[in-house]
């Protein structure tokens, strides 16, 4: 890592999907001197390096070549991975930039990396090294909404995180077309087959995916959302004392789940693979909520507990857009984690979730410069919704 300027960070998979609107926002801030676009395809990341400008120059990254990856980061200061995967390429890339005596940060929504990457907090802290993972939408900005509403309970019962599938959809580019099958269907395959790992009467648990939960959500009502396997229901327990249950959930109409189910099914028996089967979920057409379930914010976070003796429920979601639709809301958010972590806004050395890596307010503070709409008074950027019952 430099000890001087210039500030370099590389971007791993730069030219993706995600990792361009990181590059995007960190040029935007000004949060790095040298901003490195590192991916396979170095045509793609000379684009977005030209449309940087000086600041910013493209290299050409295998990232299953270690020795590839060491020799890029050696002398860099932090080390952004947008590649995923994480379940194949967390691991690797975490420990190539610890390797290189580099920060890390990344927007890793797997479980089973998450828990991997965990174990290296020992070594991060020995070492100096700042990690920060899930760094992007959900997990990333729904743990720091999670982290609000339970701070406003004097305990927490139950914490879920969710997210809406009609948003998960990425921003038609021209200049950078689609290739190939998108990670993000092999993602949701990974996450929804099996068990997945999930927070039950205080304790890890493995559960079944897209089991439906129904709850109340404050300023919609009863409503309903299908579980699926993520890092925040790994993360946050560690960070929220005395809680009971923590699970992510996935919200869209019923008929939708239906299909993806049938999908997740034939690839448990064997009747397709796991690269047809990310295929069809990445096909899957565009599908509005349906009349039976109240829509839902895009990404959320729910605490259930008491608050002077009370039983309360707390909802905290972003009210205004980041651009760029589901690209932007998950590479945008590791643009504010450079910026924090050059301004030492960051909890420390170790392994971080977005929730303890952090201060809320200085997260949300430069989200806020970065949103379409202009926060005011009276279109704030983030709602916090309550309801209260004695009798709950």
């Amino acid at each position: 890592m430099s000890t001087t300027d210039p500030f370099t960070v590389v971007v791993v998979g730069g030219a993706g999907g995600m990792g361009r609107h990181a590059v995007r926002a960190i040029a935007r801030l000004g949060s790095a001197d040298h901003i490195v676009v590192a991916d396979l395809d170095v045509g793609r990341a000379q684009r977005l390096a030209d449309e940087i400008g000086p600041a910013a120059t493209a290299t050409r990254l295998d990232a299953t070549d270690p020795t590839a990856m060491h020799e890029l980061f050696t002398g860099c200061d932090i080390v952004l991975n947008t590649m995923g995967p994480f379940a194949r390429f967390g691991t690797p890339i975490l420990r190539a930039a610890l390797d290189a005596g580099c920060d890390y940060a990344d927007i890793d929504d797997d479980w089973q990396s998450t828990v991997e990457a965990l174990e290296f907090d020992d070594r991060a802290r020995a070492s100096g090294r700042r990690v920060i993972i899930g760094l992007g939408a959900s997990p990333g900005t729904t743990n720091v909404c999670a982290r609000i509403a339970a701070e406003r309970l004097d305990e927490v019962d139950d914490l879920f995180t969710g997210w809406s599938l009609a948003a998960a959809v990425v921003e038609p580019d021209t200049r950078f077309p689609v290739q190939g099958a998108a990670a993000a269907g092999t993602h949701w395959l990974l996450q929804c087959t099996g068990t997945i790992r999930a927070w039950t009467e205080g304790a890890a648990a493995d559960i079944a995916p897209l089991e439906r939960i129904d709850f109340d959500f404050p300023g919609v009502g009863p409503t309903y959302a299908y579980t699926m396997g993520h890092p925040e229901a790994v993360t946050l327990p560690r960070a929220i004392a005395g809680l009971r249950r923590s699970v992510n959930l996935q919200c869209g109409p019923t008929e939708l789940f239906d299909e993806l189910r049938l999908v997740a099914k034939r690839f448990e028996n064997g009747t397709i693979t796991a690269d047809d089967a990310a295929k069809l979920i990445d096909s899957r057409p565009a599908q509005e909520s349906m009349s039976d379930q109240p829509a839902l914010p895009n990404i959320w976070a729910l605490a259930r507990g008491r608050r002077d003796g009370r039983q309360t429920s707390v909802a905290v979601y972003p009210r205004l857009d980041l651009p760029g639709l589901m690209g932007g809301h998950t590479g945008i958010p590791l643009a504010i984690g450079v910026d924090l972590l050059r301004h030492n806004k960051i909890t420390g050395p170790g392994v971080h979730a977005p929730e303890t890596a952090f201060a809320p307010n200085d997260y949300f503070d430069i989200y806020s410069k970065l949103t379409i709409q202009t926060p005011t008074p009276s279109n704030p950027l983030l709602a916090i919704e309550e309801t209260s019952d004695p009798d709950f």
